[in-house]
């Protein structure tokens, strides 16, 4: 099995799981960005897109729910950042309308710049808070 690399790890088994597959994710975007033997990826676009906006859905949810269990006070705070990605989600499934041939790249890049950045921030900085505390309380 693939293991999460140390940098993202969190030490909460199901959490580091859920955050390798949003990785994962990211990676499928790195590769769309790169084929070079598909000429209109427009349908892959939107695929990828869906990809990612059921799996946060289902992770947001989980780690919101642990959040609460723990009584961790960051809780809210996660919540608003969760639904900060939701909103840039929703933005990037509107572009798709305005994909062309042309400028389809830029748009897989922007999505993919925007993921890497995300979760790079989002999981060693704001959910490593979460992480601390969890694993302190037990």
């Amino acid at each position: 099995m693939k293991q999460i690399s140390e940098e993202y790890r969190t030490g909460l088994e199901k959490i580091d799981a859920e955050h390798l597959v949003l990785l994962d994710l990211t990676e499928k975007t790195r590769k769309l960005l790169e084929d070079q033997n598909m000429l209109f990826k427009n349908d892959e676009i939107c695929t990828l897109l869906a990809e990612i906006k059921d799996y946060t859905v289902q992770h947001f949810s989980h780690e919101e729910a642990f959040m609460e269990s723990i009584g961790f006070d960051g809780l809210e705070a996660q919540k608003a950042q969760h639904k900060v990605f939701a909103k840039k989600l929703e933005e990037f499934y509107e572009a798709v309308n305005r994909v062309t041939l042309g400028n389809q790249d830029d748009m897989i890049r922007e999505l993919f710049n925007y993921l890497l950045t995300w979760l790079h921030d989002h999981i060693k900085i704001e959910d490593m808070k979460y992480a601390r505390f969890a694993n302190a309380k037990a």
